[in-house]
């Protein structure tokens, strides 16, 4: 059952007060949160996207790289496909990103995708010019993009 009318009440409340804030909405297995720049009438920028839930806390690694094939799947309609950089063992955790990343003149951007034992999975999108650090940019999806993006993330997980 897709979290839709939780998340239209959320976005139509948050660009009532300022057009930025804190997106919370309950689901059966966890919450979904997303730190929002901009809400306007056909979408929004947000820097981090997450799922937190207990379903994770004790995952082993397999489990964890099954999450992370399923999401892979299933996030094709992102600006860029991604695909796994590293499973860490040690940490227990997963990190995918864009594949291949959007490189410009002088910047590459990409999406990053982490799954983390211990219950969550965040989503954000990153620069980086040249000869400086990274920095997390806001990533710009419709509003229909963000719900799924929500329900992709609990289906993954159930």
């Amino acid at each position: 059952m897709s979290i839709q009318p939780d998340i239209d009440r959320e976005l139509k409340r948050i660009s009532a007060v300022s057009g930025r804030g804190l997106l919370q909405v309950d689901c059966e297995i966890g919450r979904i949160e997303a730190d929002l720049v901009a809400v306007d009438a056909i979408g929004c920028s947000f820097q981090t996207l997450g799922l937190s839930t207990s379903k994770l806390s004790g995952a082993e690694l397999e489990q964890l790289k099954d999450i992370s094939q399923k999401l892979t799947e299933k996030l094709t309609y992102l600006l860029e496909p991604i695909g796994l950089v590293e499973a860490d063992a040690d940490r227990c955790s997963i990190q995918l990103r864009s594949s291949p990343p959007k490189k410009g003149e002088d910047e590459t951007s990409y999406y990053e995708l982490m799954v983390r034992r211990g219950g969550d999975i965040t989503l954000s999108r990153y620069s980086k010019k040249s000869g400086q650090l990274r920095q997390i940019v806001p990533a710009n999806v419709t509003r229909e993009v963000l719900v799924r993006l929500a329900d992709d993330f609990i289906e993954a997980v159930e």
